[in-house]
């Protein structure tokens, strides 16, 4: 208790002081843990095949850390106690080496007892010596005890939240050579309802699509057409009716496999805490550390013209991971590290209410998603036969829209593309499958002279889209 009481409050309530970090490691290891721990990462991270890097990125941050990967409040706790020369120390050493004071004179005075007393002694000594650590824990650990159970409590509840998506056994593909010329994806009889609800998200869809084809799919919100993406990737399986890639059962192979060779965009993408350079990267773990194929991405996504004009470019954070901390500051101060000040209070501690992120537009973080997309597709050996795009145009302008296409055209290949849109853009003329959704199914399908000269629904909407430009 003395020791406890001596220290507190000596590096809150005297002086003026902040904290924050700049140790690379520390700052990426902080990220990390965030990218994890948030679920509302937790699709890209699954489909993505991230989970092992992430992992491995972190252990490598802590090691390398060592002492210092602790929270702020830990930290602060070391250098609190860490080589003070004080009388209170000294005095603190004193107070627990006591009971051991106590037990020698007690032995000197009745020697008969020493056999028992030396027992006692050891006994005691290890008792006090735990109920101590317990008790300094306690206190120190007091101030953040809330935050640390619901660090626990949110770790739980991923052990508690069940896998549903059984993996194969096949590998996949068995030549990689396979995925130069596209894969085929058929769905027969498919019908799905997410977790939850009553209403069919997809209601016996049936389709194929042949390896190297390009494939739009179009429909209101709603329609199913992100549904259709999210089974091709297995974050869901149908309730009914099956799955096939390349002729296979999709679920027959393993999960991992199939993954590596897709590379998707889902319509509701994020952006990690984390730097530029790796938000990018992450679109292939295995090369996420290569410069030159992050700035190729960053190039046929859009992106790297707008990013080199960031003061930080490549390096510069869209939610930087670290939370500052200060005590109280002088009237008037309006920044500090460069970040606004905000004069609150939690926990005894204030804390910033900016940290040096970087604020773009929708279409610039959309491009950023586009360029994690890419990471994958640009390398000489095949690694993707399967590109998804989910609305990837939904934040971009006309002509950002066009320039977009023309760049997927080009990176397609020979690779199949199933691309989702509620807009009927250029990009349908090209199409070899057209599929357009209406209430959780497939209403037509066919190409878009042949939808045209049906003058069915997918035509009346092509020509009201189209009456807008006139």
């Amino acid at each position: 208790m003395y020791q406890w009481l001596s220290g507190s409050g000596s590096y809150i309530s005297s002086g003026v002081w902040a904290a924050t970090t700049r140790n690379k490691d520390w700052i990426r290891m902080a990220g990390m843990k965030r990218v994890i721990d948030d679920s509302s990462h937790r699709q890209e991270v699954v489909a993505g095949n991230m989970a092992e890097y992430l992992a491995n990125q972190y252990r490598d941050a802590v090691r390398r850390l060592g002492d210092q990967a602790g929270d702020f409040h830990e930290i602060i706790s070391r250098i609190r106690y860490k080589d003070r020369l004080t009388i209170s120390a000294l005095l603190q050493e004193a107070l627990r080496e006591l009971p051991m004071i106590v037990f020698t004179l007690r032995a000197v005075q009745y020697p008969a007892s020493i056999p028992l007393s030396l027992a006692s002694l050891q006994l005691i000594r290890e008792n006090s010596s735990s109920f101590t650590s317990s008790i300094l824990g306690l206190l120190d650990q007091t101030g953040y005890m809330a935050e640390q159970l619901a660090s626990v409590r949110r770790l739980y509840e991923i052990e508690n939240i069940s896998n549903k998506v059984v993996d194969g056994r096949e590998p996949y593909p068995e030549n990689h050579q396979m995925l130069n010329d596209g894969i085929s994806v058929e769905f027969r009889n498919v019908s799905f309802k997410y977790p939850g609800t009553e209403k069919y998200a997809l209601k016996n869809v049936s389709f194929k699509i042949e390896p190297g084809h390009l494939c739009i799919i179009v429909g209101a919100n709603g329609s199913g057409k992100s549904t259709v993406l999210r089974l091709i990737a297995r974050i869901h399986d149908p309730e009914e009716g099956d799955i096939f890639i390349d002729g296979r059962n999709i679920r027959n192979l393993k999960v991992a496999d199939l993954r590596r060779a897709i590379s998707v965009l889902f319509q509701d993408y994020t952006h990690f805490p984390l730097s530029i350079s790796e938000n990018i990267g992450l679109g292939d773990p295995e090369n996420a550390d290569d410069e030159d194929k992050i700035r190729e991405a960053a190039r046929l996504g859009g992106a790297e013209e707008f990013i080199d004009r960031l003061p930080d470019g490549f390096e510069a954070f869209l939610d930087r991971p670290v939370q500052d901390y200060y005590s109280d500051l002088p009237e008037g101060t309006k920044t500090l590290f460069g970040r606004s000040v905000e004069y609150s209070r939690i926990r005894g501690l204030a804390h910033m209410s900016a940290t040096n992120s970087t604020t773009l537009s929708g279409g610039q973080m959309q491009r950023l998603a586009l360029s994690r997309t890419f990471m994958r597709s640009i390398t000489a050996e095949p690694k993707v036969g399967l590109l998804l795009f989910d609305e990837p145009s939904a934040s971009l302008d006309p002509t950002a829209e066009h320039d977009l296409f023309q760049r997927l055209r080009n990176l397609r290949g020979n690779k199949t593309m199933i691309f989702s849109s509620h807009r009927f853009g250029n990009l349908t003329r090209h199409a070899d499958l057209i599929l357009y959704m209406n209430d959780s199914a497939v209403a037509e399908e066919g190409t878009h002279e042949r939808l045209l000269k049906q003058q069915g629904e997918y035509a009346r909407i092509w020509m009201l889209q189209a009456q807008a430009f006139l």
